[in-house]
């Protein structure tokens, strides 16, 4: 990143993380593959997501530098950076599961 792009990036560092994962879409498929689902017609099928919307997906984050899909789906080193985010966000959700049951 230079110098002009780093100045351009929100004040808020959750607003910036936000300009990688872009939406519900991303942050989805990029757990599923962070997680090691890494077979691209898996992928679909677990996120249930339409073949346009996960294309649209994978496009994002290959260009948002989160995965390269050279030899496969895999993450990039700036995508697994991104893993204890997701997995924290899956930790609360479970939580919040749990509670609403009881």
């Amino acid at each position: 990143m230079n110098d002009m792009e780093y100045q351009n990036l929100p004040k808020c560092p959750v607003e910036t993380t936000l300009l990688f994962l872009k939406d519900r879409e991303c942050i989805i498929l990029l757990g599923y593959i962070l997680l090691g689902v890494l077979e691209s017609s898996e992928l679909q099928k677990m996120t249930a997501m339409s073949e346009k919307t996960y294309q649209k997906t994978l496009d994002t984050l290959w260009k948002n530098g989160l995965i390269t899909c050279e030899n496969g789906i895999l993450p990039t080193e700036l995508g697994e950076s991104l893993k204890p985010v997701i997995l924290t966000m899956a930790e609360w959700g479970e939580k919040y599961k749990t509670q609403q049951k009881n």
